[in-house]
C-alpha cells in the first residue's frame, strides 16, 4: 500500500497529540485534586474561625454573669439574653452551613448555662451572698465541657488541614514532575517531527530546486534522488521523467539544428563552387608550370634550379591541400557538439578565408583587429565557425564588389565579443526587429534562404552566447557575437 505524505504527518501528529493528552490528563487530574484539597483547607479555616467565634460567645456570656454578681446591675440580664440568642443563632447557622450536627452537646451546655444564669439573675445583690459563687462554679463546669467539645472540633479540623496540606504538597511535586515530563515529550516529539519534515519534505524540495535551476541553465542531465514512495517521491520521479524528456528533446533539436546548419553550409558551398575551382586552379597551373620547368632544368642537369622549382611546386600543392581541407572541414555534416576551450583567432582566420572564396567577394577588404593576449573561449569551434562564416559571408555580400569588412575582437564582462561590421547598404529599420526570424533576408530572390541568421542565433544560444544586431550607426551593418570565456576548471585543466 502506497504511503501518502499527509498520512505520515497525520500519524505523527496523532502520536504527539496522544502523548500530550496522556500527560495532560494526569496533569489536569492533579490540578483538580489540588483544587479540591485547597477547598478543604479553605473550608476548614472558615470552620475554625466560626468555632472560635462560638467559643468567644460562650466566654462573653459567662463574663456578663460574673459582672452581674459584682455590680448587681439588672441590665446585665438583658445583655445576657441578647448574647445568648446570638450564640444560639451562631451554633444553628454553623450546623446549617457545614451540615454538621455534632454540636448538640455544645447546644445543651449553652442551654444549661442559660438556666443557671437565670437563677443568678434572680438572686438579691449582696456582697456575701454564698449562692452566687456556687452557680458560677456550675456555669464554669458547663463552659468547660462546651470548650472541650470545641477544642476537639478544632483538633479534628487541624488534622484535616494537615492532611490536605500534605496532599497538596505531594500533588505539587507530581505536577512538577509531570510538567517536566510533558515538556520533554513535547520537545522530543517536535524535534522528531521537525527532523521528519526536513528529511522527507524540505531537503528533497531544496535538492529539487537546485536541480530545476540546473535545468534552467540548460543542463538536462540531472537526476533527483527518490527517497520515499509518497507525493515527494512521485514528484521526484516526475521531475526525472521530465528531465529525460527534455534531454531527448534537446538531442532532437541538436540534430535538427545540425541538419539546418548543414543545409546552410551546402548553400554557401554552392556559392563558393566557382571560386573553389579558381582557388585550386591557380595553384594547380603553377604546379604544372613548375614541374615542366623542373623537367627542362633536369635535362640541362641544373640540379639547383630543379630543387628550387620542386620546392615551389610542393608549396603550391600544400596550399591546394589547405584550401581543400578547409572546405571539407566546413562542409562536414556533423557538428562537434562537445564544448572545449580554444582560441578564436584561428576560427576567425578560417572563416575569413572561406568568406573571400566567392568570386564577388574577392575585391572586398576584410580587416581583422584582435588582441594577441585574448583568453580562450569555451564553446564548440565548429558551431562558432558556422556562425562566423555566415555573418562574414553576409557582410561581404552587402559590400558587393567593393567595400570593407572590419572584425574587432575584445574582452568584455566574462565574454569574448566579436564585432563584424561592413560598409554595405545596411538593413532597413522595419526589418531590423525580425532579422533573426526564419525566411527573413535582405538578399535578392535566389541569393539566400533567409535561414542563415536564424540558425546562427540558435547555435549561439546553444553555446550560452549571443548574436545581436547593433544599433545602426549610419552606413553599413554591425553584428555582435559574444562567446563565454573558459574559466579555470571549465574546459581548462
Amino acid at each position: 500500500m502506497r504511503k501518502h505524505l499527509a498520512l505520515k504527518v497525520g500519524v505523527l501528529l496523532s502520536l504527539i497529540f496522544l502523548l500530550v493528552a496522556v500527560f495532560g490528563w494526569d496533569l489536569l487530574s492533579d490540578m483538580r485534586h489540588l483544587q479540591q484539597e485547597a477547598a478543604v483547607v479553605e473550608n476548614s479555616n472558615h470552620q475554625s474561625h466560626d468555632l472560635h467565634a462560638i467559643e468567644m460567645g460562650v466566654y462573653r456570656n459567662i463574663k456578663v454573669v460574673n459582672d452581674f454578681l459584682i455590680t448587681g446591675d439588672h441590665r446585665s440580664e438583658g445583655v445576657f439574653h441578647q448574647y445568648q440568642q446570638k450564640l444560639v443563632q451562631m451554633i444553628e447557622q454553623y450546623e446549617i452551613t457545614y451540615q454538621d450536627s455534632s454540636l448538640s452537646d455544645l447546644m445543651q451546655s449553652v442551654k444549661n448555662i442559660k438556666g443557671i444564669a437565670e437563677k443568678v439573675f434572680v438572686l438579691p445583690f449582696a456582697t456575701e451572698n454564698m449562692e452566687g459563687p456556687i452557680f458560677i462554679d456550675e456555669i464554669a463546669t458547663e463552659a468547660k465541657q462546651a470548650v472541650e467539645h470545641l477544642t476537639r472540633k478544632h483538633h479534628a479540623l487541624d488534622e484535616q488541614v494537615n492532611r490536605a496540606m500534605q496532599m497538596m504538597a505531594g500533588l505539587r511535586m507530581d505536577m512538577r514532575q509531570e510538567t517536566v515530563a510533558l515538556m520533554l515529550v513535547l520537545l522530543l516529539s517536535l524535534g522528531f517531527l521537525a527532523y521528519f519534515i526536513y528529511n522527507q519534505i524540505v531537503h528533497p524540495l531544496v535538492q529539487m530546486k537546485k536541480a530545476v535551476q540546473r535545468v534552467g541553465e540548460g543542463n538536462f542531465d540531472v537526476h533527483c534522488a527518490v527517497v520515499s514512495d509518497d507525493e515527494i517521491g512521485e514528484l521526484a520521479k516526475a521531475f526525472n521523467t521530465m528531465g529525460e524528456a527534455l534531454q531527448e528533446r534537446e538531442q532532437k533539436l541538436n540534430r535538427i539544428r545540425s541538419l539546418a546548419a548543414h543545409q546552410e553550409k551546402m548553400n554557401a558551398l554552392s556559392v563558393m563552387s566557382a571560386s573553389l575551382a579558381h582557388e585550386v586552379g591557380n595553384p594547380l597551373a603553377s604546379v604544372g608550370m613548375l614541374l615542366h620547368m623542373a623537367k627542362r632544368k633536369l635535362a640541362q642537369q641544373d640540379t639547383q634550379a630543379v630543387a628550387s622549382h620542386l620546392d615551389s611546386a610542393v608549396k603550391e600543392t600544400e596550399r591546394m591541400e589547405l584550401i581543400i581541407q578547409t572546405v571539407l572541414d566546413f562542409g562536414r555534416h556533423e557538428f562537434d557538439m562537445r564544448f572545449h576551450a580554444f582560441a578564436v583567432r584561428s576560427v576567425i582566420a578560417d572563416a575569413v578565408k572561406l568568406g573571400q572564396m566567392s568570386p564577388q567577394h574577392k575585391r572586398v577588404v576584410i580587416q581583422v583587429n584582435e588582441d594577441s593576449n585574448m583568453p580562450l573561449v569555451y564553446a564548440s569551434s565548429s558551431m562558432l565557425m558556422q556562425v562566423l562564416m555566415n555573418v562574414i559571408h553576409n557582410a561581404c555580400h552587402a559590400c558587393r564588389e567593393s567595400g570593407e569588412v572590419h572584425i574587432q575582437t575584445i574582452e568584455q564582462g566574462g565574454h569574448i565579443v566579436i564585432d563584424v561590421c561592413d560598409t554595405g547598404h545596411g538593413i532597413e529599420q522595419a526589418m531590423r526587429k525580425s532579422i533573426f526570424n526564419p525566411s527573413v533576408t535582405t538578399k535578392e530572390k535566389g541569393e539566400g534562404t533567409g535561414f542563415g541568421l536564424a540558425i546562427s542565433k540558435e547555435l549561439m544560444d546553444a553555446m550560452h552566447g549571443t548574436l545581436s544586431l547593433l544599433e545602426d550607426a549610419g552606413h553599413g551593418t554591425c553584428f555582435r557575437i559574444s562567446v563565454p570565456i573558459a574559466h579555470q576548471g571549465k574546459g581548462i585543466t
